[in-house]
């Protein structure tokens, strides 16, 4: 008896997903049998609720934990009647991903993200851990640091692998006349409310730490 030309095997779906090909197996069955693929506006894994358009932590395929965007949910039921959970996620780059000069590189943040177009379907259990990208304005304004808080100013152009926009448009400060960095220890001046580097006054950690109220070379 011919097998029916709308069928999926499950010797083929349990090889795709074996092979972590879920964009594949997600084309197949929505070209053969949509009807056993639905979406969903959230779910739930290790206990934790993870809903669309959510920024979180993903454990890729080569089991590194990167950033991400949570963009699609899918659930694919097998022949078995076992429902296979799939993601679609938008990934963050960061720091290290980035091709810049050394002199622009001081400029980033190791807490810093860059959003993309590179989209990656992935088994759902590799979901980890919601996170919060927040503004700069917003990150700088943190009392403390926590490690599931992160901020961007800027995408990525993957072709060059350089911020959009480019670090040379954004907001400046200090003498260097250079985009602040969370990551490095800066002073504000009491008169005229712009931030320092340390380094660029010339002022020690320590010796900031006495400082009430400082006023910039400018404005002294």
């Amino acid at each position: 008896m011919k097998e029916d030309d709308t069928s999926i095997s499950q010797k083929k779906i349990d090889e795709l997903i074996r092979e972590q090909k879920y964009a594949a197996l997600i084309q197949l069955i929505s070209k053969r049998d949509p009807s056993r693929l639905k979406q969903y506006n959230s779910l739930k894994i290790k206990n934790q609720i993870f809903r669309l358009n959510q920024d979180v932590a993903v454990c890729a395929n080569n089991n590194d934990v990167y950033s991400g965007k949570l963009i699609k949910i899918y659930c694919i039921k097998d022949q078995n009647n076992q429902y296979v959970p799939v993601i679609q996620v938008q990934w963050y780059y960061t720091k290290q991903d980035l091709n810049l000069d050394k002199k622009l590189m001081k400029c980033i943040s190791i807490k810093e993200l860059f959003f993309s177009t590179h989209v990656e379907f992935l088994a759902a259990n590799k979901l980890q851990c919601p996170i919060e990208v927040m503004t700069f304005d917003q990150y700088t304004q943190l009392e403390y640091e926590e490690e599931t808080k992160f901020f961007s100013r800027a995408a990525i152009d993957l072709k060059t692998m350089e911020p959009m926009p480019t670090v040379g448009e954004w907001p400046k400060s200090c003498v260097c006349r250079m985009p602040q960095n969370p990551d490095i220890q800066m002073i504000q001046c009491e008169t005229c409310g712009e931030w320092f580097h340390l380094d660029c006054v010339n002022i020690k950690p320590e010796e900031a730490e006495q400082i009430e109220h400082y006023k910039c070379p400018g404005c002294q």
